[in-house]
Protein backbone atom coordinates (compact mmCIF):
# COMPACT_ATOMS: atom_id res chain seq x y z
CA UNK A 1 0.00 0.00 0.00
CA UNK A 2 1.19 3.60 -0.98
CA UNK A 3 0.78 4.98 2.43
CA UNK A 4 2.72 1.95 3.90
CA UNK A 5 5.60 2.37 1.56
CA UNK A 6 5.53 6.08 2.75
CA UNK A 7 6.13 5.32 6.43
CA UNK A 8 8.85 2.74 5.45
CA UNK A 9 10.90 5.95 3.78
CA UNK A 10 10.31 8.22 6.66
CA UNK A 11 13.40 7.05 8.55
CA UNK A 12 15.40 7.45 5.09
CA UNK A 13 13.55 11.14 4.78
CA UNK A 14 14.16 12.34 8.30
CA UNK A 15 17.94 11.02 8.26
CA UNK A 16 18.78 13.25 4.95
CA UNK A 17 16.61 16.23 6.56
CA UNK A 18 18.88 16.19 9.40
CA UNK A 19 22.25 15.53 7.05
CA UNK A 20 21.24 18.03 4.91
CA UNK A 21 20.79 20.39 8.23
CA UNK A 22 23.87 19.56 9.95
CA UNK A 23 26.05 18.46 7.01
CA UNK A 24 25.34 21.67 5.27
CA UNK A 25 27.10 23.48 7.93
CA UNK A 26 30.14 23.93 5.66
CA UNK A 27 29.88 27.37 5.64
CA UNK A 28 29.92 27.69 9.32
CA UNK A 29 33.41 26.07 9.88
CA UNK A 30 32.91 22.15 8.84
CA UNK A 31 35.55 22.31 6.25
CA UNK A 32 38.26 23.23 8.67
CA UNK A 33 37.63 19.45 10.16
CA UNK A 34 39.27 18.43 6.51
CA UNK A 35 42.27 16.81 6.62
CA UNK A 36 44.92 18.16 4.48
CA UNK A 37 46.63 17.53 1.54
CA UNK A 38 49.47 19.34 0.46
CA UNK A 39 50.91 20.26 -2.80
CA UNK A 40 54.14 20.99 -2.87
CA UNK A 41 55.95 24.54 -4.75
CA UNK A 42 57.29 23.75 -8.25
CA UNK A 43 60.31 22.75 -8.92
CA UNK A 44 60.83 19.66 -6.60
CA UNK A 45 61.85 16.02 -7.38
CA UNK A 46 59.09 14.16 -8.83
CA UNK A 47 57.05 11.74 -6.12
CA UNK A 48 55.66 8.22 -6.42
CA UNK A 49 52.51 7.29 -5.24
CA UNK A 50 52.38 4.65 -2.77
CA UNK A 51 51.73 1.15 -4.13
CA UNK A 52 49.74 -1.70 -3.42
CA UNK A 53 50.52 -4.76 -4.88
CA UNK A 54 48.97 -8.25 -5.15
CA UNK A 55 50.84 -11.55 -4.13
CA UNK A 56 50.06 -15.18 -4.23
CA UNK A 57 47.67 -14.29 -7.21
CA UNK A 58 45.15 -11.75 -5.67
CA UNK A 59 44.57 -8.30 -4.44
CA UNK A 60 42.19 -7.05 -1.35
CA UNK A 61 42.31 -3.32 -1.15
CA UNK A 62 39.80 -0.39 -0.09
CA UNK A 63 39.43 2.83 -1.77
CA UNK A 64 38.36 5.35 0.39
CA UNK A 65 36.13 8.27 -1.32
CA UNK A 66 36.44 11.36 1.13
CA UNK A 67 36.47 15.39 0.82
CA UNK A 68 39.88 16.74 1.30
CA UNK A 69 40.98 19.98 1.47
CA UNK A 70 43.97 20.77 -0.87
CA UNK A 71 46.94 23.46 0.38
CA UNK A 72 49.87 25.29 -1.44
CA UNK A 73 51.24 28.00 -2.99
CA UNK A 74 48.13 30.39 -4.05
CA UNK A 75 45.87 26.90 -3.74
CA UNK A 76 43.71 26.57 -1.58
CA UNK A 77 40.01 24.48 -2.38
CA UNK A 78 37.89 21.52 -1.08
CA UNK A 79 37.50 18.70 -3.28
CA UNK A 80 37.00 14.87 -3.52
CA UNK A 81 40.33 12.39 -3.24
CA UNK A 82 40.97 8.89 -3.12
CA UNK A 83 42.26 7.38 0.15
CA UNK A 84 43.30 11.21 1.33
CA UNK A 85 45.81 11.52 -1.27
CA UNK A 86 46.09 13.23 -5.31
CA UNK A 87 46.66 10.57 -6.84
CA UNK A 88 45.29 7.58 -5.14
CA UNK A 89 47.25 4.38 -4.23
CA UNK A 90 48.76 3.04 -7.12
CA UNK A 91 47.12 -0.60 -7.31
CA UNK A 92 49.73 -3.05 -8.91
CA UNK A 93 47.97 -6.62 -9.88
CA UNK A 94 49.56 -9.62 -12.62
CA UNK A 95 47.52 -11.26 -15.23
CA UNK A 96 45.67 -13.96 -14.08
CA UNK A 97 45.35 -12.01 -10.82
CA UNK A 98 41.90 -11.83 -8.63
CA UNK A 99 41.53 -7.97 -7.58
CA UNK A 100 38.98 -7.15 -5.22
CA UNK A 101 38.42 -3.47 -4.15
CA UNK A 102 35.86 -2.38 -1.73
CA UNK A 103 35.12 1.63 -2.21
CA UNK A 104 34.01 3.39 0.84
CA UNK A 105 32.23 6.56 0.11
CA UNK A 106 33.18 8.54 3.15
CA UNK A 107 31.15 11.47 1.44
CA UNK A 108 27.83 13.48 3.27
CA UNK A 109 24.42 13.18 2.18
CA UNK A 110 23.14 12.80 -0.75
CA UNK A 111 22.76 16.47 -1.19
CA UNK A 112 22.66 17.99 -4.49
CA UNK A 113 20.26 17.76 -7.76
CA UNK A 114 19.09 14.54 -9.65
CA UNK A 115 18.89 15.29 -13.41
CA UNK A 116 19.92 12.97 -15.82
CA UNK A 117 22.26 14.43 -18.84
CA UNK A 118 23.36 17.45 -16.58
CA UNK A 119 25.78 17.71 -13.65
CA UNK A 120 24.03 15.62 -10.36
CA UNK A 121 24.50 13.80 -7.37
CA UNK A 122 28.29 14.96 -6.45
CA UNK A 123 28.48 12.65 -3.75
CA UNK A 124 27.09 9.03 -5.28
CA UNK A 125 29.85 7.07 -6.84
CA UNK A 126 31.29 3.70 -8.47
CA UNK A 127 34.98 2.65 -9.56
CA UNK A 128 35.57 2.10 -13.61
CA UNK A 129 39.11 -0.20 -14.43
CA UNK A 130 39.66 1.75 -17.03
CA UNK A 131 41.27 -0.39 -19.89
CA UNK A 132 40.80 -3.40 -18.38
CA UNK A 133 39.64 -6.67 -20.20
CA UNK A 134 37.80 -8.00 -17.52
CA UNK A 135 33.54 -8.96 -16.96
CA UNK A 136 31.27 -5.90 -17.66
CA UNK A 137 28.61 -7.14 -15.29
CA UNK A 138 28.07 -6.64 -11.29
CA UNK A 139 30.01 -7.07 -9.00
CA UNK A 140 32.81 -6.36 -12.02
CA UNK A 141 33.19 -3.45 -14.14
CA UNK A 142 29.69 -2.36 -13.92
CA UNK A 143 29.12 1.60 -13.76
CA UNK A 144 25.87 1.54 -14.72
CA UNK A 145 23.84 -0.51 -12.26
CA UNK A 146 25.84 -0.17 -9.29
CA UNK A 147 25.77 3.01 -7.47
CA UNK A 148 27.65 4.06 -4.26
CA UNK A 149 25.33 6.59 -2.24
CA UNK A 150 26.76 8.82 0.70
CA UNK A 151 28.12 6.60 3.61
CA UNK A 152 28.04 3.49 2.14
CA UNK A 153 30.42 1.03 0.19
CA UNK A 154 30.37 -1.81 -2.18
CA UNK A 155 32.97 -4.36 -3.28
CA UNK A 156 34.28 -4.96 -6.97
CA UNK A 157 35.67 -8.01 -7.59
CA UNK A 158 37.06 -8.42 -11.05
CA UNK A 159 39.33 -11.94 -12.26
CA UNK A 160 41.68 -10.98 -15.13
CA UNK A 161 42.33 -13.71 -18.10
CA UNK A 162 45.56 -15.14 -17.56
CA UNK A 163 46.90 -13.69 -20.66
CA UNK A 164 45.69 -10.55 -20.07
CA UNK A 165 47.60 -7.09 -21.54
CA UNK A 166 50.04 -6.40 -19.08
CA UNK A 167 50.34 -2.44 -19.01
CA UNK A 168 49.17 1.01 -17.70
CA UNK A 169 45.87 1.79 -16.79
CA UNK A 170 43.89 3.53 -14.27
CA UNK A 171 41.00 3.30 -11.79
CA UNK A 172 38.53 6.79 -11.32
CA UNK A 173 34.96 7.07 -9.99
CA UNK A 174 32.51 6.89 -13.19
CA UNK A 175 28.83 7.84 -11.89
CA UNK A 176 26.75 9.43 -14.19
CA UNK A 177 26.25 13.08 -13.52
CA UNK A 178 29.48 13.47 -10.56
CA UNK A 179 32.42 12.45 -12.82
CA UNK A 180 33.48 15.64 -13.13
CA UNK A 181 33.22 16.35 -9.50
CA UNK A 182 35.18 13.21 -8.27
CA UNK A 183 37.33 11.95 -11.34
CA UNK A 184 38.19 14.96 -12.53
CA UNK A 185 38.93 16.91 -9.55
CA UNK A 186 41.76 14.60 -8.16
CA UNK A 187 39.69 11.57 -7.25
CA UNK A 188 41.93 8.74 -9.92
CA UNK A 189 44.29 5.95 -9.31
CA UNK A 190 46.67 4.54 -11.68
CA UNK A 191 46.36 0.75 -12.03
CA UNK A 192 49.54 -1.56 -13.78
CA UNK A 193 49.11 -4.77 -14.52
CA UNK A 194 53.20 -6.01 -14.18
CA UNK A 195 54.91 -7.79 -16.68
CA UNK A 196 55.52 -11.56 -15.69
CA UNK A 197 59.07 -12.53 -15.32
CA UNK A 198 60.41 -12.74 -18.88
CA UNK A 199 57.51 -11.43 -20.83
CA UNK A 200 60.12 -7.71 -21.79
CA UNK A 201 63.33 -8.11 -23.13
CA UNK A 202 66.19 -7.87 -20.62
CA UNK A 203 66.99 -4.05 -21.98
CA UNK A 204 63.20 -3.22 -21.37
CA UNK A 205 63.17 -5.32 -18.09
CA UNK A 206 66.13 -3.29 -16.50
CA UNK A 207 64.85 0.26 -16.91
CA UNK A 208 63.84 2.39 -14.44
CA UNK A 209 59.74 2.39 -14.37
CA UNK A 210 57.96 6.23 -13.75
CA UNK A 211 54.73 6.42 -13.50
CA UNK A 212 53.09 9.47 -13.94
CA UNK A 213 49.59 10.60 -13.67
CA UNK A 214 48.93 14.35 -15.00
CA UNK A 215 45.50 15.58 -13.37
CA UNK A 216 44.35 18.93 -13.57
CA UNK A 217 41.71 21.31 -12.22
CA UNK A 218 40.27 23.92 -14.24
CA UNK A 219 38.29 26.06 -12.22
CA UNK A 220 35.37 27.66 -14.47
CA UNK A 221 34.38 24.08 -15.34
CA UNK A 222 34.23 22.84 -11.72
CA UNK A 223 32.71 26.19 -10.62
CA UNK A 224 29.79 25.26 -13.17
CA UNK A 225 29.62 21.77 -12.60
CA UNK A 226 29.16 22.67 -8.60
CA UNK A 227 26.86 24.75 -9.08
CA UNK A 228 24.63 22.98 -11.26
CA UNK A 229 24.57 20.07 -9.40
CA UNK A 230 23.57 22.12 -6.21
CA UNK A 231 27.06 20.85 -4.75
CA UNK A 232 27.54 21.91 -1.05
CA UNK A 233 30.83 20.74 -0.77
CA UNK A 234 33.42 21.70 -3.57
CA UNK A 235 33.89 25.74 -3.40
CA UNK A 236 36.72 27.92 -4.40
CA UNK A 237 37.37 31.51 -5.71
CA UNK A 238 39.25 32.94 -8.12
CA UNK A 239 42.45 33.74 -5.75
CA UNK A 240 42.36 30.36 -4.98
CA UNK A 241 42.99 28.67 -7.37
CA UNK A 242 44.68 29.42 -10.97
CA UNK A 243 42.71 29.17 -13.85
CA UNK A 244 43.70 25.53 -14.96
CA UNK A 245 46.23 23.87 -12.52
CA UNK A 246 48.42 20.59 -13.34
CA UNK A 247 49.32 18.49 -11.60
CA UNK A 248 51.87 15.93 -12.25
CA UNK A 249 51.31 12.55 -9.77
CA UNK A 250 50.09 15.42 -7.27
CA UNK A 251 52.73 18.47 -7.85
CA UNK A 252 52.95 21.43 -10.07
CA UNK A 253 56.28 21.41 -12.62
CA UNK A 254 58.33 18.46 -10.96
CA UNK A 255 61.71 17.39 -11.45
CA UNK A 256 62.61 14.00 -12.60
CA UNK A 257 66.71 13.51 -12.76
CA UNK A 258 68.21 10.92 -14.72
CA UNK A 259 71.74 9.96 -15.72
CA UNK A 260 73.12 11.48 -19.40
CA UNK A 261 72.16 9.02 -21.94
CA UNK A 262 70.39 6.51 -19.63
CA UNK A 263 67.03 4.96 -20.76
CA UNK A 264 63.92 5.42 -18.36
CA UNK A 265 60.56 4.11 -18.92
CA UNK A 266 57.59 6.77 -18.52
CA UNK A 267 54.38 5.59 -18.06
CA UNK A 268 51.79 8.62 -18.30
CA UNK A 269 48.23 8.61 -17.50
CA UNK A 270 46.21 11.67 -18.88
CA UNK A 271 43.46 11.88 -15.59
CA UNK A 272 42.45 15.26 -16.77
CA UNK A 273 38.78 16.48 -17.39
CA UNK A 274 38.51 18.23 -20.70
CA UNK A 275 41.81 19.28 -22.27
CA UNK A 276 43.85 16.85 -24.34
CA UNK A 277 47.94 17.35 -24.50
CA UNK A 278 50.36 17.68 -27.88
CA UNK A 279 53.35 16.55 -25.78
CA UNK A 280 56.81 17.33 -26.72
CA UNK A 281 60.00 16.33 -24.77
CA UNK A 282 62.42 18.92 -25.79
CA UNK A 283 66.06 17.43 -27.13
CA UNK A 284 65.22 14.13 -25.42
CA UNK A 285 65.67 11.39 -27.52
CA UNK A 286 61.66 9.44 -27.43
CA UNK A 287 60.34 5.67 -29.00
CA UNK A 288 56.84 4.98 -28.15
CA UNK A 289 56.64 1.86 -26.11
CA UNK A 290 52.71 1.23 -25.42
CA UNK A 291 49.65 2.88 -25.66
CA UNK A 292 46.57 2.19 -23.75
CA UNK A 293 47.90 -0.29 -21.97
CA UNK A 294 48.57 -2.54 -25.05
CA UNK A 295 52.65 -2.70 -26.59
CA UNK A 296 52.65 -1.76 -30.16
CA UNK A 297 54.25 -4.25 -32.66
CA UNK A 298 57.33 -1.96 -33.81
CA UNK A 299 59.16 -0.93 -30.90
CA UNK A 300 61.11 1.39 -31.01
CA UNK A 301 59.24 3.45 -32.66
CA UNK A 302 60.70 6.92 -32.76
CA UNK A 303 58.61 10.05 -31.97
CA UNK A 304 59.10 13.26 -31.46
CA UNK A 305 55.46 14.32 -29.65
CA UNK A 306 52.80 12.29 -28.08
CA UNK A 307 49.11 12.60 -28.08
CA UNK A 308 47.01 12.36 -24.80
CA UNK A 309 43.19 12.51 -24.83
CA UNK A 310 41.80 12.16 -21.42
CA UNK A 311 41.46 8.67 -20.35
CA UNK A 312 44.40 7.54 -22.84
CA UNK A 313 47.75 6.46 -21.66
CA UNK A 314 51.35 6.33 -23.17
CA UNK A 315 53.89 4.17 -22.35
CA UNK A 316 57.48 5.85 -23.88
CA UNK A 317 60.92 5.26 -23.32
CA UNK A 318 63.56 7.90 -23.62
CA UNK A 319 66.98 9.32 -22.47
CA UNK A 320 68.30 13.03 -22.53
CA UNK A 321 71.96 13.62 -23.62
CA UNK A 322 74.47 16.24 -21.75
CA UNK A 323 74.13 17.98 -18.51
CA UNK A 324 70.59 20.35 -18.21
CA UNK A 325 67.15 20.41 -18.04
CA UNK A 326 64.35 19.74 -20.83
CA UNK A 327 61.07 20.74 -20.29
CA UNK A 328 58.17 18.52 -21.07
CA UNK A 329 55.47 20.61 -22.10
CA UNK A 330 52.34 20.48 -24.08
CA UNK A 331 52.13 22.48 -27.40
CA UNK A 332 50.04 24.44 -29.69
CA UNK A 333 48.62 21.70 -32.37
CA UNK A 334 46.32 21.78 -35.27
CA UNK A 335 43.33 24.72 -35.18
CA UNK A 336 44.47 24.86 -31.76
CA UNK A 337 41.10 23.70 -30.64
CA UNK A 338 40.97 22.27 -26.91
CA UNK A 339 44.51 21.48 -25.98
CA UNK A 340 46.48 22.38 -23.33
CA UNK A 341 49.61 24.81 -23.85
CA UNK A 342 52.23 24.91 -21.22
CA UNK A 343 54.63 23.33 -19.21
CA UNK A 344 54.47 19.87 -17.21
CA UNK A 345 57.25 18.77 -15.28
CA UNK A 346 60.84 18.83 -16.15
CA UNK A 347 63.59 15.97 -17.63
CA UNK A 348 66.91 16.76 -15.45
CA UNK A 349 70.15 14.77 -16.25
CA UNK A 350 72.74 15.17 -13.84
CA UNK A 351 76.62 12.80 -13.28
CA UNK A 352 78.23 10.53 -15.21
CA UNK A 353 76.96 9.88 -18.84
CA UNK A 354 75.57 6.20 -18.91
CA UNK A 355 75.49 5.09 -22.49
CA UNK A 356 73.60 2.17 -22.34
CA UNK A 357 73.26 1.67 -26.35
CA UNK A 358 70.46 1.81 -29.18
CA UNK A 359 66.94 0.17 -28.12
CA UNK A 360 66.51 -3.16 -29.51
CA UNK A 361 63.49 -4.61 -31.19
CA UNK A 362 60.93 -5.78 -29.17
CA UNK A 363 56.99 -7.57 -29.32
CA UNK A 364 55.15 -9.76 -27.36
CA UNK A 365 55.15 -13.19 -28.83
CA UNK A 366 51.97 -14.01 -28.11
CA UNK A 367 48.44 -12.01 -27.56
CA UNK A 368 45.49 -12.50 -25.98
CA UNK A 369 42.63 -13.38 -28.28
CA UNK A 370 41.03 -10.15 -27.65
CA UNK A 371 43.95 -8.53 -29.16
CA UNK A 372 44.68 -10.41 -32.28
CA UNK A 373 44.99 -8.66 -35.42
CA UNK A 374 41.94 -7.80 -37.17
CA UNK A 375 42.82 -6.19 -40.35
CA UNK A 376 42.49 -7.95 -43.59
CA UNK A 377 40.00 -10.06 -45.54
CA UNK A 378 40.74 -12.95 -43.16
CA UNK A 379 39.00 -11.12 -40.44
CA UNK A 380 35.99 -9.60 -42.53
CA UNK A 381 33.81 -8.05 -39.61
CA UNK A 382 30.73 -10.15 -38.62
CA UNK A 383 28.88 -7.03 -37.38
CA UNK A 384 29.13 -3.53 -38.66
CA UNK A 385 27.71 -0.05 -37.23
CA UNK A 386 28.41 3.80 -37.60
CA UNK A 387 28.84 5.64 -33.99
CA UNK A 388 28.70 9.38 -34.84
CA UNK A 389 29.88 11.34 -32.17
CA UNK A 390 28.17 14.91 -31.57
CA UNK A 391 27.57 16.07 -35.39
CA UNK A 392 24.91 18.55 -36.01
CA UNK A 393 23.44 21.21 -33.27
CA UNK A 394 23.71 18.80 -30.01
CA UNK A 395 27.44 18.19 -29.52
CA UNK A 396 27.21 16.14 -26.87
CA UNK A 397 25.24 12.87 -28.22
CA UNK A 398 26.29 9.75 -29.38
CA UNK A 399 24.75 7.62 -32.52
CA UNK A 400 22.52 10.42 -32.40
CA UNK A 401 21.10 10.33 -28.58
CA UNK A 402 21.71 12.03 -25.24
CA UNK A 403 21.93 9.04 -22.20
CA UNK A 404 18.65 6.94 -21.66
CA UNK A 405 19.48 4.65 -19.32
CA UNK A 406 21.56 1.72 -18.74
CA UNK A 407 19.04 -0.85 -20.62
CA UNK A 408 18.78 1.56 -23.57
CA UNK A 409 20.96 0.21 -25.56
CA UNK A 410 22.28 1.87 -29.02
CA UNK A 411 23.90 -1.44 -30.74
CA UNK A 412 23.98 -5.00 -30.34
CA UNK A 413 27.31 -7.02 -31.08
CA UNK A 414 27.43 -10.64 -31.55
CA UNK A 415 29.49 -12.58 -29.15
CA UNK A 416 32.43 -14.29 -30.11
CA UNK A 417 32.86 -11.88 -33.18
CA UNK A 418 34.90 -9.63 -35.17
CA UNK A 419 33.11 -5.98 -35.19
CA UNK A 420 33.66 -3.17 -36.69
CA UNK A 421 32.77 0.58 -36.19
CA UNK A 422 32.69 3.74 -37.99
CA UNK A 423 33.70 6.63 -35.48
CA UNK A 424 33.07 9.99 -36.68
CA UNK A 425 33.45 13.29 -34.77
CA UNK A 426 37.20 11.90 -32.95
CA UNK A 427 38.76 15.75 -34.19
CA UNK A 428 36.29 16.95 -31.45
CA UNK A 429 35.25 14.42 -29.05
CA UNK A 430 37.59 11.40 -27.18
CA UNK A 431 35.70 8.15 -28.02
CA UNK A 432 36.50 5.50 -24.97
CA UNK A 433 35.46 2.01 -25.17
CA UNK A 434 35.12 0.32 -22.11
CA UNK A 435 35.55 -4.08 -21.80
CA UNK A 436 37.18 -4.51 -25.24
CA UNK A 437 39.92 -1.97 -26.76
CA UNK A 438 39.53 -1.65 -30.25
CA UNK A 439 42.27 -1.50 -33.31
CA UNK A 440 42.53 1.52 -35.80
CA UNK A 441 41.95 -0.17 -39.50
CA UNK A 442 44.06 2.14 -41.57
CA UNK A 443 46.52 4.95 -40.75
CA UNK A 444 45.03 8.06 -39.91
CA UNK A 445 45.32 11.52 -42.08
CA UNK A 446 47.86 13.79 -40.77
CA UNK A 447 51.10 11.43 -40.63
CA UNK A 448 51.73 11.06 -37.07
CA UNK A 449 53.69 8.36 -36.10
CA UNK A 450 52.34 7.98 -32.81
CA UNK A 451 49.06 6.33 -35.08
CA UNK A 452 49.58 3.69 -36.77
CA UNK A 453 46.96 1.16 -38.61
CA UNK A 454 47.19 -1.77 -36.22
CA UNK A 455 47.83 -0.35 -32.73
CA UNK A 456 45.40 -0.57 -29.93
CA UNK A 457 43.32 2.12 -27.86
CA UNK A 458 40.54 2.18 -25.65
CA UNK A 459 40.71 6.12 -25.59
CA UNK A 460 40.97 8.18 -29.25
CA UNK A 461 41.03 11.75 -30.49
CA UNK A 462 42.68 12.64 -33.91
CA UNK A 463 42.36 16.31 -34.30
CA UNK A 464 43.65 15.67 -37.64
CA UNK A 465 41.15 13.57 -38.69
CA UNK A 466 37.33 13.20 -38.00
CA UNK A 467 36.67 9.52 -38.70
CA UNK A 468 38.34 6.23 -37.96
CA UNK A 469 37.54 2.74 -38.75
CA UNK A 470 37.99 0.46 -35.66
CA UNK A 471 37.47 -3.75 -34.81
CA UNK A 472 37.11 -5.34 -31.72
CA UNK A 473 36.58 -8.43 -30.87
CA UNK A 474 33.64 -9.48 -28.56
CA UNK A 475 35.63 -12.40 -26.70
CA UNK A 476 35.43 -14.00 -23.30
CA UNK A 477 32.41 -11.81 -21.43
CA UNK A 478 28.72 -10.55 -22.62
CA UNK A 479 27.03 -8.04 -21.36
CA UNK A 480 27.03 -4.43 -21.48
CA UNK A 481 29.56 -1.93 -23.30
CA UNK A 482 29.99 1.38 -22.34
CA UNK A 483 30.79 4.33 -24.52
CA UNK A 484 31.32 7.42 -24.07
CA UNK A 485 33.20 10.42 -24.76
CA UNK A 486 36.23 11.15 -21.98
CA UNK A 487 35.73 14.73 -22.09
CA UNK A 488 34.23 14.21 -18.89
CA UNK A 489 31.90 17.38 -19.19
CA UNK A 490 30.75 15.95 -22.35
CA UNK A 491 29.74 12.65 -20.71
CA UNK A 492 28.24 14.00 -17.53
CA UNK A 493 25.87 16.14 -19.95
CA UNK A 494 24.13 13.09 -22.08
CA UNK A 495 27.22 11.84 -24.39
CA UNK A 496 27.84 8.57 -22.71
CA UNK A 497 25.58 5.23 -24.21
CA UNK A 498 25.19 1.33 -23.53
CA UNK A 499 25.75 -1.08 -26.01
CA UNK A 500 24.89 -4.61 -25.70
CA UNK A 501 27.12 -7.85 -26.66
CA UNK A 502 25.05 -11.02 -26.63
CA UNK A 503 24.04 -13.81 -28.57
CA UNK A 504 25.81 -15.43 -31.81
CA UNK A 505 25.69 -14.96 -35.67
CA UNK A 506 24.27 -12.73 -37.89
CA UNK A 507 20.82 -12.37 -36.22
CA UNK A 508 22.78 -11.01 -33.24
CA UNK A 509 23.57 -7.61 -34.70
CA UNK A 510 21.76 -4.90 -34.42
CA UNK A 511 22.42 -1.62 -35.04
CA UNK A 512 20.56 1.87 -33.90
CA UNK A 513 18.35 0.50 -31.39
CA UNK A 514 17.26 3.25 -30.19
CA UNK A 515 16.83 4.81 -33.89
CA UNK A 516 15.12 2.77 -36.70
CA UNK A 517 15.34 -0.25 -34.48
CA UNK A 518 16.03 -2.50 -37.52
CA UNK A 519 18.86 -5.65 -37.80
CA UNK A 520 21.25 -5.01 -40.22
CA UNK A 521 22.56 -8.96 -40.85
CA UNK A 522 20.40 -10.18 -43.61
CA UNK A 523 22.60 -13.10 -44.53
CA UNK A 524 22.08 -16.54 -43.85
CA UNK A 525 18.27 -16.34 -43.10
CA UNK A 526 16.67 -19.58 -43.94
CA UNK A 527 15.93 -19.81 -47.34
CA UNK A 528 18.98 -17.50 -48.45
CA UNK A 529 16.36 -16.00 -50.60
CA UNK A 530 16.19 -12.06 -51.84
CA UNK A 531 12.07 -12.72 -51.58
CA UNK A 532 12.19 -13.88 -47.91
CA UNK A 533 14.79 -11.50 -46.90
CA UNK A 534 12.38 -8.50 -47.78
CA UNK A 535 9.57 -10.56 -46.69
CA UNK A 536 12.06 -10.65 -43.31
CA UNK A 537 12.95 -6.63 -43.85
CA UNK A 538 9.27 -6.08 -43.55
CA UNK A 539 8.33 -8.02 -40.56
CA UNK A 540 11.11 -6.54 -38.34
CA UNK A 541 10.20 -2.91 -39.31
CA UNK A 542 6.61 -3.57 -38.17
CA UNK A 543 7.22 -5.38 -35.21
CA UNK A 544 9.26 -2.49 -34.64
CA UNK A 545 7.19 -0.08 -34.73
CA UNK A 546 4.75 -2.12 -32.73
CA UNK A 547 8.00 -2.26 -30.11
CA UNK A 548 8.24 1.65 -30.49
CA UNK A 549 5.03 2.53 -30.28
CA UNK A 550 4.28 0.60 -27.03
CA UNK A 551 7.28 1.79 -25.74
CA UNK A 552 5.88 5.16 -26.04
CA UNK A 553 3.18 4.43 -24.57
CA UNK A 554 4.62 2.82 -21.97
CA UNK A 555 6.82 5.79 -21.24
CA UNK A 556 3.95 8.09 -20.86
CA UNK A 557 1.82 5.56 -18.38
CA UNK A 558 5.52 5.28 -16.28
CA UNK A 559 5.44 9.34 -16.31
CA UNK A 560 2.25 10.07 -14.79
CA UNK A 561 2.03 7.24 -12.51
CA UNK A 562 5.81 8.24 -10.93
CA UNK A 563 5.25 12.02 -10.81
CA UNK A 564 4.29 12.00 -7.83
CA UNK A 565 6.91 9.71 -6.00
CA UNK A 566 9.89 11.16 -7.84
CA UNK A 567 11.10 13.28 -5.80
CA UNK A 568 11.10 11.17 -2.44
CA UNK A 569 13.50 8.41 -4.53
CA UNK A 570 16.87 8.49 -2.75
CA UNK A 571 19.86 9.59 -4.32
CA UNK A 572 20.68 7.55 -7.35
CA UNK A 573 16.94 5.21 -7.14
CA UNK A 574 15.04 4.46 -9.72
CA UNK A 575 11.07 3.62 -9.56
CA UNK A 576 10.78 0.25 -9.33
CA UNK A 577 8.08 0.42 -12.65
CA UNK A 578 10.88 0.93 -14.75
CA UNK A 579 10.64 -1.97 -17.03
CA UNK A 580 13.98 -4.36 -17.10
CA UNK A 581 14.53 -4.17 -20.57
CA UNK A 582 13.66 -1.35 -23.21
CA UNK A 583 10.39 -2.64 -25.34
CA UNK A 584 11.83 -1.82 -28.84
CA UNK A 585 15.49 -2.75 -28.23
CA UNK A 586 13.73 -6.75 -26.68
CA UNK A 587 11.84 -7.23 -29.68
CA UNK A 588 14.70 -5.95 -32.38
CA UNK A 589 16.47 -8.59 -30.34
CA UNK A 590 14.47 -11.73 -30.74
CA UNK A 591 13.45 -11.34 -34.86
Amino acid sequence: MRWAARLARLPLAVAAATAALFGSAHAAGAEELLPEVHIPAAGLPLREAVVTQSSGGSLQTVLRLSAVRLVGPNISLITRVLNGSVPGPTISILPGDRLSIVLENQLGAPLGRDATNNYHHPNSSNLHVHGLHVNPNAPGDDVMGTIVRPGTSSRFEYKLIPDHSPGTYWAHPHHHGSQVMQAGAGAASALLVRDPPGFLSHQLEALQDHVLVLQNLPRAILQKAAKASGDKLFEVDEWELPQDLWLVNGAPMPVLTMKPLEWHRLRFIMAGVSSWLHMDFGDCQVALLAKDGIYINDFPRFIATITLPPGGRADVVLRCSGEGDQVVQSLAAHGNKDVFVGPLLTLRTLGPVVDAGVLLPWKPLSRPTYLQDLRGELTAPDCRCMTPLGLGGNTKWISGHLYEGPKQYLHQWPQDAVAERVISGVDKHTYHQHTWPFQLQDDPAGADPYFKAGDWHDSYQNIVDSQVTVRFSTVDYSGPEIVHCHILSHSDMGMIGVELVRGHGPDACACDLLGEAKPVALVGLPGGKPGHALMFAAASTFLAMLGIGAATMLQVYQTVSNAADYAELPDGQTSSRMPTEPVNAGLVSMI
